[in-house]
């Protein structure tokens, strides 16, 4: 082949090569800190909570279900004063259940994974993982050991049966300052 031709189709194959990959689909992966950074990080303003309160209409409709509102919120640092990295953060965990207005909750220790976050509530609490949902929002779903949380007396969540086992998270403000207020006032 002579040189100008084999010049000519090199430069030909790198141009359509080029052409093309933009209307190919871009598959870099998204890494954990990329996770972190659309769910934690940069979420209402740096003060990511994500929460659901059950309207009276959906218990009804679900009357085994035993939680009326459930929240998670990162907090400002780890507990020993470390920031939060996708590595290692903490959330605070509160849910409220249909028979009282007393928050139930505990901290969180988390930790990002190639596609969603799982966390251990501390106290030996178990295991719950966090979904990435369309939409910005979070689907929180117990381990199969399920929840248990302290408050005036021990509320525990099954890991394997009842309708308290995933939830549907929206970013939400009003949530979290509900919960922070009831624990701050020091569960008056």
């Amino acid at each position: 082949m002579k040189p100008s031709l084999k010049c000519a189709i090199s430069f030909f194959a790198a141009a359509l090569a080029g052409i093309a990959s933009q209307f190919l689909p871009r598959t870099a992966a998204a890494t954990p800190d990329d996770l972190f950074n659309r769910f934690f990080s940069n979420v209402l303003d740096g003060r990511p909570c994500y929460a659901r309160t059950y309207d009276e209409k959906h218990l009804k409709a679900h009357a085994a279900q035993r939680v009326q509102r459930i929240e998670i919120d990162l907090s400002k640092t780890n507990s020993d004063g470390t920031p939060n990295t996708s590595d290692r953060f903490e959330l605070g965990f509160a849910l409220m259940l249909t028979t009282s207005p007393e928050w139930y909750g505990q901290a969180a220790s988390c930790k990002t994974g190639a596609v969603d976050f799982e966390c251990f509530l501390e106290a030996d609490g178990g295991l719950f993982r966090l979904t990435p949902m369309d939409g910005g929002g979070l689907r929180l779903k117990t381990g199969e050991t399920g929840l248990a949380l302290e408050g005036s007396d021990a509320v525990e969540l099954s890991g394997k049966s009842g309708e308290d086992r995933a939830f549907d998270l929206v970013p939400s403000k009003e949530e979290c300052e509900a919960a922070t207020t009831f624990f701050e006032r020091g569960n008056e």
